[in-house]
């Protein structure tokens, strides 16, 4: 007995089957390509919106609003982090408002989940799964 190809099936078969295999992987190369840069930065899916640079740039984090921002000089670009608690040890899960800026638009996740996958002194690395959203902040003094 022959049976068709049916383009909806095999469609389907794709999406059940081989896409959450294959969008795992680029998940966790995306993730780890992500925490081995030492940069602060935002990264949103494969682009990375925001950079900080020392000499046009400036850091400002407030324990009592439990926020981090990173920003141009002049504010034309920045992404902005407000925890519900703050970061303290690798694998801890925390929920927070992300705020940045892209070309054309200012964007804005809340209650995002992040997992926090990397620290080095007062610099933490969180990443995001559901939205594929990594950010490097520094905790200030």
């Amino acid at each position: 007995m022959m049976t068709r190809f049916r383009p909806a099936r095999a469609l389907l078969l794709f999406a059940t089957v081989l896409l959450p295999v294959l969008t795992g992987c680029t998940d966790k190369r995306m993730r780890s390509a992500f925490s081995e840069n030492d940069e602060i930065r935002l990264m949103v899916g494969g682009s990375i919106p925001f950079t900080y640079e020392p000499n046009t740039c400036q850091l400002s984090f407030s324990r009592d609003r439990k926020e981090f921002r990173a920003h141009t000089d002049n504010m034309s670009d920045f992404y902005a982090v407000r925890f519900t608690e703050l970061p303290t040890i690798q694998g801890q899960t925390v929920t927070a408002d992300l705020t940045w800026t892209t070309e054309r638009d200012v964007l804005t996740r809340k209650n995002l989940t992040l997992e926090v996958v990397r620290i080095e002194g007062d610099q933490f690395w969180l990443w995001s799964n559901s939205g594929r959203i990594g950010l490097c902040i520094r905790i200030l003094e």
